[in-house]
């Protein structure tokens, strides 16, 4: 368990800062909407499908740099 934190925090050091930016801005933004979507209309959660969209787009940026970082460093 020790071991796949100590991972998982490597990974995230060896991580562009673009993508760091980019996933902090998934987290605050969607907090935001969540919020807002709350707010105005309660019954319809809408701020859903925005977060799951954004967040497939995410992971296949970050899924794209680890493979291709992987492939550069084996170079």
């Amino acid at each position: 368990m020790m071991e796949t934190k100590n991972k998982a925090k490597q990974l995230f050091h060896r991580l562009p800062s673009r993508l760091k930016f980019g996933i902090m801005q998934y987290v605050v933004m969607n907090l935001f909407l969540v919020v807002l979507n709350y707010a105005t209309s309660p019954q319809c959660w809408w701020a859903g499908w925005v977060a799951l969209g954004w967040g497939l787009s995410l992971l296949l940026k970050l899924i794209s740099w680890y493979y291709i970082s992987d492939n550069e460093e084996e170079k």
